[in-house]
C-alpha cells in the first residue's frame, strides 16, 4: 500500500490515494467494532481469530474502485469492476494481508525506526519544490486526510515488515537457463497449419426415428426439455423522436436558438442552419413533452385505465406484446421473439423489467436507451415445467436431428485426423492459417484452435470444436526464433519468467499459511455487499 506513493505521489491520482490510505486505517483500527456479532452478514471472512467485518471490506472495496477509475482511461465502470469479480480480489488481498502480519509476528521481524524514517523522506508525495522532504507537508497531508502520523507509521512499518518476510521468500529463486531456453523458444517460434472446418449444418438430414427411438431420446435427456418460466405481458413504448416531428417550431425561436449557441452551429448562416436548429428544438421540447406525458400516464393507469385504451391517444406510441417469452426473449420453442424494438440495448431492459415484476402488477414509465420511454404490464407467469413429450413432439425431433447432424461432422473430421496420421496425407480443402506465435495476439485465429496449433507434434492432425463445428488441424512447420529475436528480448523474458516464479513461490507460502491461519469465507454476506 505504502508503495504506491512512490509510484503515484506525481499523479493526478495522488490525492485520492492518500485518501485511500487514510481510510484503511479506520478498516484496520476500529472498522470492525461497528458490527456486532449478532447480524450474520457483520463478518465477510475470517483470518485464523481475526474477522473481516463487510465494513472492512465496504471501505477498502470502494477505495480501490475509486483508485482503479482515477488512474483508468478505458470504458469501464463500478458496475463493471463488480461483476468481474472485482470485490472478491480485494477481499483475498485483505486476506493476504493479514496472513503475513499474523506471520511476521509469530517469527518476531521488525524493521528499525531509521529505516522507517528514511523510507518516508523517500516518498516523493511529501517533497517540496527543491525535492526535499518537507516535513510541514507531511503533516499537512496527514491531517488533510484525517491521519494520525502514529497510525501512518504504523501501517509503514507493517508493511515493510511484510515486504522483508516477501523478500526472504523469493530471495533464492533460480530458473536454470535450460528451462528458459525451451520456454523462450516455445514463446517465440512460429508455427504453419492448416484448417478445415466441417459443420454440422453441412450434414445430410438423418431419416426420421422411430417413436421408440425418440422417446428414449425424451427419457435421456428430459432436463434439457424443461420449458423454463414464460411471461406474458403488454409494454407501453414512447418515442420521443416520434413526438418531437409534430412539435412546431416559430422563426423567432430560430433565431433565438442560433444567437443562443453560435458556436455549436459554426459559421453556417442561419438559413442554412435551420433545419438542424429546427430539430434541436424539437428534441429539447419532446423530452420535456414526453416526461409529462408519462407521469399523466402513470397517474390514468394507476387510476384504472388500460394500456389498450390509453395507447391509441398517444401519437406514435407502440403497444408491444409479449405472449409466453423466456429470461432470454424465446418462446417455448425456443424462437427468438421478433415484436422488440430493434434497440437491442432497450429490448434488453424491458426483458429485465418484465422478469423483475410479480403477476398482476406494472411498473412505471422509465426511462430506457436512447431516451425512449416504457412501461410493462406483467398479465401472467407460466411456471418451469417439463412438457410431456406429445406436447414438444417437433421441438424433441428438431433437437434430435441437429444432434445426429453434430454426430455426423464430429465422426467425419475424426475419419479424416485418423487418415493422414495413419499415413494418409491427401486431406482436401483445407486452407493455409496465418503464422502463429504465442508471443503475439492472432485476432483472426479463434483461441481454441490456436490452442490446438501449439498442442500438436509436426505432421499430426486434431480436432477442436468451434461455434462453426469441429476443426480438422494440421500442424504442418515449426519455425524456430530468429536469433535477433532472442538477442533483443531474452533478457527481458528471462527477468519477467522469474519474477512470475517469484510470485508464485510467494502464493504458494500463502497458501501454506492458510493450514497455520484457517481462513473462513461467508459467502452470503459478501454477495449480500455487492448487490447493495
Amino acid at each position: 500500500m505504502i508503495q504506491s506513493f512512490q509510484k503515484f505521489s506525481q499523479s493526478r491520482v495522488a490525492k485520492v490515494f492518500l485518501a485511500i490510505v487514510a481510510l484503511s486505517f479506520v478498516v484496520f483500527f476500529g472498522g470492525g467494532r461497528l458490527f456486532q456479532h449478532h447480524d450474520p452478514n457483520a463478518i465477510v471472512a475470517e483470518v485464523g481469530d481475526i474477522p473481516i467485518s463487510r465494513y472492512q471490506l465496504s471501505e477498502k472495496l470502494q477505495q480501490q474502485i475509486q483508485l482503479y477509475l482515477a488512474q483508468s482511461d478505458g470504458p469501464l465502470t463500478r458496475e463493471d469492476l463488480l461483476k468481474s469479480g472485482f470485490a472478491q480480489t480485494i477481499l483475498n488481498e485483505l486476506i493476504q494481508e493479514i496472513l503475513l502480519n499474523l506471520e511476521t509476528e509469530n517469527l518476531g521481524l521488525t524493521v528499525s525506526d531509521e529505516t522507517i524514517r528514511n523510507y518516508i523522506q523517500s516518498i516523493k508525495g511529501f517533497h517540496n519544490e527543491r525535492g526535499e522532504f518537507d516535513r510541514h507537508l507531511f503533516t499537512q497531508m496527514l491531517r488533510a486526510n484525517g491521519m494520525s502520523e502514529d497510525n501512518f507509521i504504523s501501517d509503514v512499518r507493517k508493511e515493510l515488515i511484510r515486504g522483508e518476510l516477501v523478500d526472504a521468500i523469493s530471495v533464492g529463486a533460480y530458473l536454470p537457463d535450460e528451462m528458459t531456453d525451451r520456454l523462450f523458444e516455445a514463446q517465440y517460434q512460429t508455427r504453419q497449419a492448416s484448417l478445415m472446418v466441417i459443420s454440422p449444418k453441412e450434414m445430410a438430414a438423418p431419416a426420421a426415428p422411430s417413436n421408440d427411438a425418440l422417446e428414449a431420446f425424451y427419457k435421456d435427456h428430459q432436463k434439457d426439455f424443461e420449458t423454463p418460466e414464460l411471461r406474458t405481458a403488454s409494454v407501453f413504448v414512447i418515442d420521443p423522436a416520434v413526438i418531437g416531428k409534430e412539435i412546431p417550431v416559430s422563426e423567432e425561436e430560430i433565431k433565438s436558438f442560433y444567437a443562443a449557441k453560435p458556436d455549436v452551429y459554426g459559421n453556417q448562416k442561419l438559413d442554412k442552419a435551420t433545419p438542424v436548429i429546427i430539430e434541436d428544438i424539437q428534441k429539447e421540447k419532446a423530452i420535456e413533452k414526453t416526461l409529462k406525458i408519462t407521469q399523466e400516464l402513470d397517474d390514468k393507469i394507476a387510476g384504472g385505465a388500460t394500456y389498450e385504451e390509453l395507447a391509441p391517444t398517444i401519437k406514435g406510441a407502440q403497444l408491444i406484446k409479449l405472449d409466453g417469452i423466456d429470461a432470454s426473449g424465446r418462446d417455448r420453442m425456443g424462437t427468438a421473439f421478433a415484436g422488440f424494438p430493434k434497440n437491442e440495448d432497450l429490448s434488453k431492459e424491458i426483458l429485465q423489467t418484465t422478469f423483475t415484476l410479480e403477476e398482476g402488477t406494472d411498473s412505471p414509465f422509465a426511462q430506457g436507451h436512447n431516451g425512449v420511454y416504457y412501461a410493462v404490464k406483467l398479465d401472467k407467469i407460466r411456471p418451469a415445467v417439463i412438457e410431456p413429450l406429445a406436447d414438444i413432439k417437433d421441438r424433441v425431433l428438431k433437437i434430435w436431428s441437429e444432434n445426429e447432424q453434430v454426430k455426423a461432422a464430429y465422426a467425419k473430421a475424426e475419419e479424416y485426423v485418423n487418415a493422414f496420421n495413419q499415413g494418409d496425407k491427401k486431406v482436401s480443402l483445407m486452407k493455409l492459417l496465418p503464422n502463429l506465435s504465442l508471443s503475439e495476439k492472432s485476432p483472426d485465429v479463434p483461441n481454441e484452435i490456436k490452442q490446438l496449433v501449439f498442442s500438436l507434434r509436426p505432421d499430426h492432425a486434431g480436432i477442436t470444436k468451434t461455434q462453426e463445428g469441429f476443426a480438422v488441424v494440421v500442424l504442418k512447420k515449426i519455425i524456430p526464433a530468429p536469433s535477433a529475436i532472442k538477442d533483443e528480448k531474452f533478457t527481458a523474458f528471462k527477468e519477467k519468467l522469474l519474477k512470475q516464479y517469484q510470485n508464485d513461490l510467494v502464493m504458494a507460502y500463502l497458501n501454506a499459511l492458510r493450514v497455520r491461519y484457517p481462513v473462513k469465507y461467508n459467502s452470503k454476506a459478501i454477495q449480500t455487499l455487492i448487490s447493495q
